[in-house]
């Protein structure tokens, strides 16, 4: 093993390009919709069946016009962008790998101006990846460029041996195959190793088994998720079966049913909070995987003293740290769909006191 002297954050993760429209075009498509909809059962009342609302749907798309005004952004995103900007945000010493394109030093500049470790981000000579978010007050869909997203890998590129020296913690999201050797290099180290794991990048539970060698700290994972991944609708205690050989301690996140923790002796859960503000829930996974590395950060000294939590007789402080995390793990996803925002660690302290206040 490699003794690390240092304490730091590594986040291992995608960084590309979202060009983001705020847009009315699906309140549009509604309207249109609707109104095709009912002239249709007006004077058609028994014909309706689901040919024909297919093509009275096909016949509303159709009537939107070709071009459609939207205000238009182009920001950083990828989930390492988002998870490290956040994490250096409350004062976390932060680096984050990845991989990017050609013509992406403004992304560069910016991630440096946040106090973001760049020095292991690698460069090829090809298209940086470009995700197209639609936005409305109803919904976000993202349309996202897959091809150029398999291109921004680490083929070619060799890890230096010391790259995860003065490293307390290392984060990886999502989990995919081009992550797969940071993977089992960080067991080389005395670390504290966390995963991210999406549906979108494993498509089963075998996949997930060729990419996952050794057993990691953590895992963040959605409930939801889990089931899509098992191809199953398991409850949460029976899909945990089958992921407990991954990590030894698992986080669910479950939206409005708030987030849960288990370990091989603890059972932990911690509520969402009922908002009517919401302005985006995109990147609250993100977020909340940052609130809850940021408090481990703050409240476990190394690897060694995790170790030491695991042991029945410091279980109820262990507990309580978990408890810690959760929290503000959850009042960080909270602010960042409520205000779109990445706060200072006063700011987040300021908003959890509101609410305990309230």
């Amino acid at each position: 093993m490699f003794y690390i002297p240092v304490k730091n954050l590594i986040i291992i993760g995608e960084l590309h390009q979202d060009l983001v429209y705020d847009t009315e075009f699906f309140n549009l498509l509604i309207e249109k919709a609707a109104n095709h909809i009912q002239d249709f059962i007006k004077y058609n009342p028994d014909d309706i069946n689901k040919p024909i609302l297919k093509k009275i749907i096909k016949r509303a798309i159709l009537e939107i016009p070709k071009k459609n005004n939207a205000n238009c952004t182009l920001k950083r995103g990828g989930n390492g962008n988002n998870t490290a900007e956040y994490c250096a945000g409350f004062g976390i010493p932060t680096k984050l790998i990845s991989v990017i394109g050609k013509e992406s030093d403004w992304i560069i500049d910016e991630l440096n101006s946040q106090g973001i470790d760049t020095s292991s981000i690698f460069k090829k000579n090809l298209l940086t990846p470009i995700s197209t978010i639609l936005k409305s007050d109803i919904t976000t869909k993202m349309f996202i460029a897959k091809n150029l997203k398999l291109q921004m890998n680490f083929e070619g590129i060799k890890f230096e041996e010391n790259i995860f020296k003065g490293t307390k913690i290392v984060y990886i999201t999502p989990i995919a195959e081009k992550f797969k050797e940071l993977v089992n290099l960080t067991s080389k180290y005395e670390l504290i190793s966390s995963l991210n794991i999406e549906a979108q990048k494993v498509n089963s539970y075998e996949h997930l088994n060729e990419l996952i060698d050794c057993k990691v700290d953590l895992i963040f994972i959605n409930s939801n998720d889990a089931n899509l991944i098992l191809k199953k609708n398991l409850t949460l205690l029976e899909s945990d079966k089958f992921f407990e050989k991954f990590a030894k301690i698992r986080i669910y996140t479950a939206g409005k049913e708030g987030s849960h923790l288990i370990t091989d002796n603890i059972q932990l859960s911690y509520p969402s909070i009922q908002l009517d503000d919401i302005v985006d829930q995109t990147g609250a996974g993100d977020c909340y995987a940052a609130g809850f590395l940021t408090k481990l950060w703050e409240l476990v000294e190394n690897k060694t003293n995790l170790v030491q939590l695991y042991h029945k007789h410091n279980l109820e402080t262990f507990k309580e740290l978990l408890t810690n995390c959760m929290e503000f793990a959850t009042y960080t996803a909270l602010y960042k769909i409520t205000t779109q925002l990445v706060p200072t660690k006063k700011q987040i302290e300021e908003f959890i006191k509101k609410f305990r206040n309230s």
